[in-house]
């Protein structure tokens, strides 16, 4: 064999694993880190402003410092919630927001807070047929004022998957930012597009601050650059 081809092989065997070797390691980071986040919560019974937070493992805030450094603590702090409930669990799809929402303590809250699409995505799931459902279950919610829903901002700008895994699922993350965008649509819920084109996502030119040392999820400042988006419709 020519030596050229079997330096060209070794290089490319060593891409290879070196990718599987880093996603490993930052998928063992992201277990550790799912199994010690508690979501953001506020108890008592001063009901005076209520909060409902609902979806994956980023409605948790699985990634940030502290609980109150995620979109929902960020968010209760910014309108003032007295009350908040959080059943959001890592690695929910929006199948699963019907038994969350079954959970609800109260029959109306002033917001609603859902952040889901990343596990969808990440499963390579059918948006057109998640879209449907996802109205659905927007209809089945407890009464309130407005419903704010936010998915993630593109899953292949997460360091943890390869370069090609990571291409799919940027492709992947604009169709279900149409579909959550179209299944909001005659509804209460206002649908937060946190996609930014490469060049101007924080996320993909400052991984190392905006992410979780997981690559996966946020960091606290990447939170915080969510929350800011989030604010605009609150």
């Amino acid at each position: 064999m020519n030596i050229w081809v079997v330096l060209i092989v070794l290089v490319l065997l060593g891409v290879v694993l070196s990718s599987a070797a880093n996603t490993l390691l930052k998928a063992k980071a992201a277990k550790g880190l799912m199994a010690r986040e508690a979501p953001f919560r506020i108890e008592g019974e001063d009901y005076t402003k209520t909060m409902l937070v609902l979806g994956d493992s980023t409605g948790v805030g699985v990634g940030a410092t502290m609980p109150e450094d995620s979109v929902a603590g960020r968010v209760a702090a910014y309108i003032g919630a007295t009350y908040v409930e959080n059943h959001a669990v890592s690695g929910a799809a929006v199948e699963d927001l019907p038994k969350q929402v079954s959970q609800a303590g109260r029959t109306e809250y002033d917001l609603i807070l859902i952040h889901i699409g990343g596990n969808d995505i990440l499963g390579f799931n059918d948006p057109k047929k998640v879209g449907p459902e996802f109205t659905r279950i927007l209809g089945t919610l407890p009464n309130t004022e407005k419903v704010v829903v936010l998915s993630a901002g593109n899953v292949g700008g997460a360091t943890i998957f390869p370069g090609i895994v990571r291409f799919l699922h940027t492709r992947l993350t604009l169709q279900y930012h149409d579909a959550f965008a179209e299944a909001v649509k005659g509804t209460k819920a206002v649908y937060v597009n946190l996609y930014l084109p490469p060049k101007e996502d924080p996320f993909l030119k400052h991984p190392k601050k905006y992410l979780a040392e997981d690559g996966l999820h946020p960091s606290s400042d990447g939170y915080g650059f969510w929350f800011e988006q989030v604010k605009m419709v609150l």
